[in-house]
């Protein structure tokens, strides 16, 4: 099931996010123009109900914070992929220079979160927000 909770960070990256103009090439790849909306979509049973439930929680901290806190677990998740960890089956392209907005920032932050707490994991250790 966790396989189908990756997917949904390789679909927002490589997928049209876009609600004003995509444009395909001859390979069929998208291109996303100027103004991009993002949106994470997760597959993983149970996410929903469990981010319901830690809802209020979102206006704890600022988008900067969540833009950090991405920033820092990507890079180790995509560590923890290159070095093989059976937990995690894809690469996450998060990039700083990029405007998610406040709503996926948060979003991708508490499926982190909610990875580390369903393995039982610290994918930044030390890290005791929430």
């Amino acid at each position: 099931m966790r396989i189908f909770g990756l997917l949904l960070m390789l679909a927002l990256f490589f997928s049209c996010a876009s609600q004003k103009e995509v444009a395909q090439n001859k390979k069929g790849r998208c291109a996303i123009k100027d103004s991009a909306q993002y949106e994470l979509i997760v597959f993983d049973s149970g996410f929903d109900f469990w981010l319901t439930s830690h809802q209020s929680m979102a206006s704890l901290h600022s988008e900067s914070y969540y833009q950090s806190m991405n920033h820092q677990y990507a890079i180790e998740w995509n560590r923890r992929y290159a070095a093989g960890d059976p937990r995690i089956n894809s690469y996450i392209d998060y990039s700083l220079n990029r405007d998610y907005g406040f709503d996926f920032n948060y979003k991708l932050y508490m499926y982190f979160r909610f990875f580390e707490g369903t393995n039982r994991i610290k994918l930044i250790p030390g890290n005791r927000s929430l």
